[in-house]
């Protein structure tokens, strides 16, 4: 006898996810291309190879600040300000050799953030897109602005041992990437939570910011932390440009979508690696800092054209492959589009 019953056709994976495999492979297979060209121009391997797991820290960090927005169709471009002002934060409470004032730098990064954090969460819900578009902006740039108030005019060495330990140590990985790895495993465990916690049809601005706003921000906070253990001094100045530029990086390489908001932790892992080894080549050419900036946006503007091409490719209505945007759909404002 003939089943007569209906079935639900499977799901079929959006644009973006449906070939990512595919393409966390390519992606794979030209960092190592590019460890390669690294390891011609540096004549070794071991201190190269922690070299770029510990530059690939900061693009990588960064990216995950911007993933947990991304989920919900947005990106914050005052992340970046407030990793900056941390680093200053940080630098500047580190040049004295003691542990104690560098962990009260690192608390008041984290403190510094929480204000950015619902600053920001209420301009993106409450305000329309446009009015939260420069306002976000407006808000990276007073972050930048503070940044230069506060970082001493002329590099200066950090001597808290701790925060030296975080580059330099005994350990075959770096402190940096040590660090950063934790804070990819607690972001993988956050997300589903975040998730569900923000499942509610139209939850309230004040709970979108607390479980979506301001993890993104105190992680930015920390790349504060990792980007001056990293070079061993206070910050030379404004870094929004550069953390954007290697923030884009890190998200598209590894197939993020800008534009639909899908990426995993897996993605930014990859996409890091590849940035950070980006980095490290155009560094060892000893190429001017300007020119190596343009280089990296001009990759990730690719990246991002790569994404729009293969986001053409149509999907059938009521799928919506892998993402799953915890709260508010993009585009909306306070649940309405």
């Amino acid at each position: 006898m003939e089943d007569t019953a209906t079935t639900t056709p499977p799901a079929t994976a959006s644009p973006v996810r449906r070939g990512q495999g595919v393409w966390l492979g390519v992606v794979g297979a030209a960092t190592l291309v590019l460890v390669g060209l690294c390891a011609v121009e540096a004549g070794e391997t071991e201190r190269l190879l922690q070299n770029i797991v510990t530059v690939a820290a900061i693009p990588g960090v960064l990216a995950l600040s911007q993933l947990l927005l991304l989920r919900s169709g947005r990106i914050e471009p005052a992340t970046i300000g407030v990793a900056g002002l941390g680093a200053a934060v940080i630098g500047v409470n580190s040049t004295g050799g003691s542990n104690g004032a560098m962990l009260f730098g690192v608390l008041l990064a984290l403190l510094a953030a929480v204000p950015f954090a619902f600053l920001s969460g209420f301009l993106s819900l409450n305000v329309r897109t446009g009015h939260a578009l420069f306002s976000a902006v407006a808000v990276l740039i007073g972050a930048d602005q503070l940044v230069t108030d506060i970082a001493p005019p002329q590099m200066v060495p950090v001597r808290a041992p701790l925060l030296t330990s975080l580059a330099s140590n005994d350990l075959r990985i770096p402190g940096v990437a040590l660090v950063a790895a934790a804070l990819f495993l607690a972001t993988a465990w956050y997300l589903p939570r975040q998730e569900a916690r923000l499942g509610a049809r139209e939850p309230s601005w004040p709970r979108v910011t607390v479980f979506l706003f301001l993890p993104s921000f105190l992680l930015a906070a920390l790349v504060g932390l990792l980007y001056t253990a990293r070079i061993g001094a206070t910050v030379p100045g404004e870094l929004g440009k550069e953390f954007m530029i290697v923030c884009l990086l890190a998200l598209t390489a590894g197939g993020c979508s800008l534009k639909s908001g899908e990426g995993t932790v897996l993605d930014v892992a990859v996409g890091s690696l590849f940035a950070g080894t980006l980095q490290t080549l155009l560094a060892l050419k000893l190429l001017d800092s300007s020119l190596q900036s343009t280089i990296l946006c001009v990759v990730a503007v690719v990246f991002i054209l790569i994404d729009l091409a293969r986001l053409r490719t149509p999907v059938p209505a009521g799928t919506g492959g892998e993402r799953r945007g915890p709260g508010l759909a993009a585009g909306s404002v306070n649940g309405h589009p």
